[in-house]
């Protein structure tokens, strides 16, 4: 990756949301709908505890104006009320620090499971257009971002402006001509924020398409590991990493030179504009028409309204960024998901006759895979599907898995066209073992039971001895609980597909899909794996991608594609 690259792909995905409607606060508000009774909570607090710090500089100006100025205070009752707001300050933000901390865990979990759940019944097709970096970043990285926004700023944002309104209030209370000049500074603070918000809210989205794409270089680094080591390329691979992570850290320190602007800055026009008040106050004094107290209970608000103005610069800018993030989020959860519920038409267990009728299809933005392809397959037929890469065999087992839906065409089962029957359970009759295993780090019982619903140990047992993998169960220390490791590293190939070819007996499925599932396999390895798989492959529909000729050996029926199309049929075994 080099930084063209990055900055590219995050102008496109700045680009792929500019016909969106703005995401707003609202959008925010919908987010944490869910929680919104332990975020009233959190925003009662941050209110009473606002209310309770803008109690301060009224009665410590008092106190102090009547030390200085000689003049007789109550003053046992005002400490007593002075030690009350601060203890009750304390209190309630502890309560808010701790809410918080709790609320915010519970929102992330919802937020990751949420987003989690969707990513899962979203289509292949989703998944194969979009980098896997984007998808891991947005499900960890942003959606932290997002949920520490919501409960950690966009809670307090109402006290924040309570205080802020509150000590322009008292201010204009005390003295109004002094307290005139602060809306003088308001339009400065709005055009500061405006300016500085533009640049957070892109670079935002750069920072998160970079951070997107050192998940992504690390994810894909270690599953090239193997190859990365065979050909030496550690440095290269190491090089790779370190300019997305200097490319991220920039992009990081960019925004973070903004942050590190915007708060002092409005801090400093406050500032001066507290030294301005208190030369005309000065000028109060002299007249007499600003007393002691009020001049010192004025210079707090002044010194109290820095911190909410600074805070509320800060906010800004971190709307701007949950902006973006919201936005991509939004870009995902907007997508349809694969309708799995049961609405379409109930299917039992098939006799396995399958027909592709004159099928069409097209993989989004590429060129035509099938074109008018026809094909019937009886019961119990053993059919193999050959052809060179891209001939569109792949894309057969897609269409018939409801991976994907044909372009024009149908494809039924039993006479069922399978577009009116229930996603599910067209995934249920069908068993599949790729060329890739597709194994997880856990144990081979794990892996095998992975194909069912809670299956008992003697269903597991029973999948194991019909995929032949049972004896080299048997010889584990461990046997079926033995941890295989990342994709089954700890296991040989052929060990690998037979438990792939266990976790799809499994579930008894009456079609039976190979798609090059015997790749790996020299020769001898081949006509073993065929010949141990008889008893599986009895009574049930099988079709087999392939161009090996031991398996080749095994079809009743040999279909050849080539460009789309179906240019030769010839009988298999006699």
């Amino acid at each position: 990756m080099n930084r063209r690259s990055s900055n590219e792909g995050s102008k496109t995905d700045e680009q792929s949301l500019a016909g969106r409607k703005p995401i707003g606060i609202r959008d925010l508000l919908d987010l944490a709908w869910p929680f919104r009774g332990p975020l009233s909570i959190l925003v009662i607090l941050a209110i009473a505890s606002a209310g309770l710090t803008l109690a301060v500089p009224w009665f410590a100006g008092q106190l102090l104006g009547g030390l200085v100025g000689g003049v007789a205070v109550h003053r046992d009752f005002i400490v007593a009320v002075l030690l009350l707001c601060l203890t009750g300050t304390a209190i309630f933000n502890f309560g808010i620090a701790f809410l918080s901390a709790r609320i915010g865990s519970r929102l992330l979990a919802d937020l990751r499971q949420q987003v989690f759940e969707h990513v899962q019944y979203l289509p292949l097709g989703f998944h194969e257009s979009r980098g896997k970096g984007d998808t891991l970043a947005l499900m960890t990285y942003e959606i932290r971002r997002l949920s520490d926004f919501l409960t950690q700023t966009l809670v307090v944002l109402p006290a924040r402006v309570m205080m802020t309104v509150g000590a322009v209030v008292l201010m204009f209370r005390i003295d109004a001509q002094l307290a005139l000049f602060v809306p003088i500074l308001i339009p400065i603070f709005y055009l500061i924020l405006k300016l500085l918000g533009r640049s957070l809210r892109g670079l935002a989205g750069s920072i998160q398409h970079a951070e997107a794409q050192i998940v992504e270089i690390a994810e894909e680094s270690l599953a090239m590991l193997p190859a990365t080591k065979a050909f030496t390329r550690e440095r290269i691979a190491s090089l790779r990493y370190h300019e997305a992570t200097d490319f991220a850290a920039e992009l990081a320190s960019r925004e973070g030179r903004i942050y590190a602007l915007l708060e002092p800055l409005i801090g400093l026009l406050a500032a001066v504009a507290a030294l301005f008040v208190l030369i005309l106050a000065g000028h109060g004094i002299e007249t007499g028409s600003l007393s002691p107290q009020g001049l010192f209970s004025f210079l707090f608000y002044s010194a109290l309204l820095t911190r909410p103005v600074s805070a509320l610069a800060h906010v800004y800018g971190q709307t701007q960024s949950a902006r973006g993030t919201l936005a991509r989020l939004r870009e995902v959860l907007d997508q349809p998901v694969e309708n799995l519920a049961p609405r379409g038409k109930h299917i039992a267990r098939a006799k396995g006759a399958i027909r592709f009728e004159a099928v069409e299809f097209a993989y989004p933005g590429r060129e035509d895979v099938l074109t008018g392809v026809t094909l019937d397959i009886e019961p119990g037929e053993i059919l193999a599907l050959v052809g060179a890469n891209g001939a569109g065999k792949t894309a057969m087992i897609n269409l018939l898995l409801r991976y994907y839906e044909p372009n024009g065409g149908a494809i039924l089962i039993d006479g069922k066209d399978i577009a009116t029957l229930d996603v599910a359970a067209v995934r249920r009759q069908v068993g599949l073992v790729p060329q890739s295993p597709l194994l997880f780090n856990g144990t081979i019982r794990d892996n095998i039971s992975f194909g069912a619903h809670d299956p008992s140990p003697a269903v597991i047992d029973k999948a194991a001895r019909i995929a032949q993998a049972a004896e080299f169960i048997a010889g584990l220390r461990l046997g079926m609980d033995t941890v295989i490791g990342d994709a089954g590293v700890r296991l040989s190939g052929g060990q690998r597909q037979r438990i792939s070819l266990a976790r799809a007996l499994i579930k008894d499925p009456p079609i039976l899909v190979f798609d090059e599932a015997t790749s790996m396999f020299d020769d001898e390895g081949e006509r073993d794996f065929i010949a141990s798989s008889a008893e599986a492959l009895a009574g049930r529909t099988v079709i087999v991608v392939t161009h090996r000729p031991a398996t080749l050996a095994l079809a009743d029926r040999i279909v050849t594609l080539e460009g789309g199309t179906i240019v030769e049929r010839m009988s298999g075994r006699s």
